[in-house]
């Protein structure tokens, strides 16, 4: 029997992981780790299969995520190769964006993970969609509480759109009472298909999807910026007075950094530009073999031949590893529960 598959998705530090805990049954053993800092838990793909009612539920790290080893790149890469995978075996029911009602302001940081959830599932998914507000305990009051909810409901640059689609505002107050109202509400949802599938199974490069272009034009910002910034600080050191070492050394220091963050921006472009399964299988074979058993059995269980995870290797050839090389991106098998 075909499972259905629920995806968590939305910044760092809404309560993602805590969701999902508290959508399932109390003593259940599971692997999704909770974050209780700044920093994220979740750095890869997490999905936890409920046997009993035949539920995926997928965890997701944030665009914003504050572990050092993962870039947006990578969780794009991450989300996209899970989905495109998953689509055999799952049926997608629902889409669940998570912002705390707490946030006085929406920041750029929330501001880029809604315009990339927008970009991966699509208009016409948006009827599978739950925008589930967190945090409502700490609120100051619930007409405070209230009102920004109204507000984010209002806004255009914010949940109206999704809204008018078809997506439905919900509460959850980080009790098991409310997560499974959101459960229960996208279970009645029929089957739907997100927009960064679609264009994956159109054989578009994930840099041509609406995801990978929002992701891209982010990244061609800032490396014009770097580029600006490094610029000034050479017209800087050619201007530098004689004798003063500290001024320089300084200013030295910063266009180092400016340099390698230069650097890391250009590594995460090349990417972007990187075919999705080009480690270890080719697209080509991918798309021909989609529906078929062994290509489900190669996705999840690695190469027979060679015993080697099919997402393991030099992601720009078919050989080993090779220096400089992006490091293998996780996504971790369902856990039954």
């Amino acid at each position: 029997m075909t499972s259905k598959m629920i995806v968590v998705m939305g910044p760092t530090g809404v309560g993602k992981s805590s969701f999902i805990r508290s959508a399932i049954p109390q003593g259940v053993p599971n692997s999704v780790q909770v974050g209780h800092g700044l920093q994220s838990e979740t750095s890869r793909v997490q999905a936890v299969h409920w046997e009993t009612h035949n539920v995926k539920l997928v965890d997701t790290p944030g665009f914003d995520d504050s572990r050092s080893n993962l870039t947006d790149v990578d969780v794009l890469r991450m989300i996209v190769e899970f989905l495109t995978t998953e689509s055999q075996s799952s049926e997608l029911v629902g889409l669940i964006y998570m912002h705390r009602i707490t946030d006085t302001r929406v920041g750029a940081t929330s501001q880029r993970n809604l315009r990339m959830f927008q970009k991966l599932c699509g208009l016409d998914a948006m009827k599978n969609v739950a925008i589930v507000t967190t945090m409502w305990d700490k609120v100051a009051s619930p007409d405070e509480g209230s009102r920004r909810e109204k507000e984010l409901e209002e806004k255009d640059n914010l949940f109206k759109p999704l809204v008018a689609r078809g997506a439905k505002m919900m509460r959850h107050n980080g009790t098991s009472g409310t997560a499974s109202n959101v459960i229960d509400y996208l279970l009645k949802q029929g089957a739907t298909t997100t927009q960064i599938v679609r264009e994956i199974a159109e054989k578009k490069a994930l840099v041509d999807t609406e995801a990978g272009a929002e992701l891209q034009a982010e990244i061609r910002t800032l490396l014009k910026r770097h580029k600006e910034e490094i610029q000034q600080m050479e017209e800087e050191i050619k201007n530098a007075k004689q004798g003063d070492t500290a001024a320089l050394k300084e200013i030295e220091e910063e266009k180092g950094k400016s340099e390698d963050q230069l650097a890391r921006l250009k590594r995460e472009l090349e990417k972007l530009r990187c075919g999705l399964w080009d480690r270890g299988v080719t697209t080509m074979k991918i798309m021909i073999n989609l529906f078929t058993k062994k290509t489900r059995r190669l996705l999840h269980l690695g190469d027979p031949a060679s015993g080697a995870p099919i997402y393991s290797g030099d992601p720009t050839s078919s050989g080993g590893p090779s220096s400089g090389a992006p490091t293998p991106l996780e996504v971790q098998p369902p856990q039954k529960i």
